[in-house]
């Protein structure tokens, strides 16, 4: 996804104010490819990310099944609908399908350990851009206000901004 005028100076200022000693190399020595793989790779400590597009697959997995049989007929076929298709967990809505389907985000719970699964480390190059935190039960992550990799082309457009 190509960045717009003002991610590309949101960019621009990250690139000249990180002090990151590899980073300052690859900047002094123009290496915008090398800069690129730097913002690609997970931030440490880790910042958690709400998954957009999670596989129904992923959410199936997660949950341990022995408590499925104590869920009322309704909920059992309304979590049916819910895996029939991949899930932006950013949506509250969706966040919400899952408690409410298996009671609330606790720890060691199932809608924890779903809701877990709905998350990903975030890249230095995502946490430029910065996103809001939303919780669910035990669970918060980055709602991000741009995901994805940084490409050569973004950081030379705002190298050279």
């Amino acid at each position: 996804m190509a960045l717009t005028a003002a991610q590309i100076q949101t960019l621009k200022a990250a690139i000249a104010a990180e002090t990151d000693a590899t980073f300052v190399t690859y900047r002094t020595a123009g290496a915008t490819g090398a800069m690129g793989e730097w913002y690609n790779v997970a931030i440490n400590p880790a910042q958690k990310a709400w998954i957009t597009n999670q596989p129904s697959t992923d959410s199936d997995d997660a949950p341990d099944y022995s408590a499925f049989d104590t869920i009322v007929p309704g909920k059992r076929d309304s979590w049916g609908f819910f895996l029939a298709y991949p899930r932006d967990f950013t949506r509250s809505k969706v966040r919400k399908w899952v408690t409410d389907v298996w009671g609330n985000a606790l720890a060691a719970s199932n809608a924890e350990a779903i809701l877990q699964a709905a998350t990903r480390n975030a890249t230095r190059g995502e946490i430029v851009f910065g996103g809001t935190t939303r919780t669910t039960g035990t669970v918060a992550a980055l709602q991000l206000n741009r995901g994805g990799t940084l490409s050569n082309e973004d950081i030379v457009l705002a190298v050279n901004a």
